[in-house]
């Protein structure tokens, strides 16, 4: 088991930052939307995936977003309103970069059911991937591919790993093999060092629901 990882406790954090690339920002009195800042000439971008409990909504606050939905390519700004990605609709999104687009992309999402858990799901990627993993035996890129892998698993984020008619099953045959050799390690899908309480809480009951 990875016993030798000591989790920083980031359940007080409102935003966090990957220099040069993406800011996740979420808002205290509203645990069910996250805010995500594109900086110019971010190279981040979603990934392509979905979603299968969701239903997923964006909205372009500044800048100009481009958005693959379904294999149609949508290019969007404020003016433009929220957009609607329904459960098991393939998409992903990324800034526009351009001659002269030199603000910032704002882009805020939530989702139906309206349960805190895209804000669980960012919490948690951000802080596995800031966490500090030095004294861990295995690689380190190893050990922080597992570990996202288990939180796509576990909260509704499916990537597309290749496309056609076996996209769906290979990646659910990954994230299940991850899921597995996680529970084995002791990693998790998501931790409360890193997930607020009222957040935890409402996870809690959805397992149990559905359990």
């Amino acid at each position: 088991m990875v016993h030798s990882v000591r989790r920083t406790n980031t359940t007080s954090s409102t935003s966090f930052t990957r220099p040069g690339q993406v800011t996740y920002s979420f808002d205290p009195s509203d645990p069910n939307t996250t805010t995500i800042i594109l900086p110019p000439r971010s190279t981040w971008t979603s990934g392509l995936h979905w979603h299968e409990t969701h239903t997923e909504f964006l909205q372009v606050i500044q800048g100009i977003a481009c958005v693959q939905l379904q294999g149609k390519t949508l290019v969007l700004n404020a003016a433009d309103g929220p957009i609607t990605i329904p459960a098991f609709a393939k998409h992903q999104w990324m800034r526009v970069c351009t001659q002269g687009n030199d603000e910032d992309l704002v882009v805020k999402e939530w989702t139906s059911p309206a349960d805190g858990q895209k804000q669980i799901f960012f919490r948690n990627l951000s802080s596995v991937i800031q966490e500090d993993y030095n004294n861990v035996w295995m690689p380190m890129s190893w050990l922080i591919t597992l570990q996202l892998f288990a939180i796509f698993g576990a909260l509704d984020n499916y990537p597309v790993f290749v496309e056609g008619w076996t996209e769906r099953w290979v990646t659910h045959m990954v994230l299940w093999t991850a899921r597995l050799l996680s529970w084995a390690l002791g990693l998790r899908g998501y931790y409360a060092e890193y997930t607020p309480g009222v957040l935890m809480e409402r996870e809690g009951k959805r397992m149990n629901k559905e359990g």
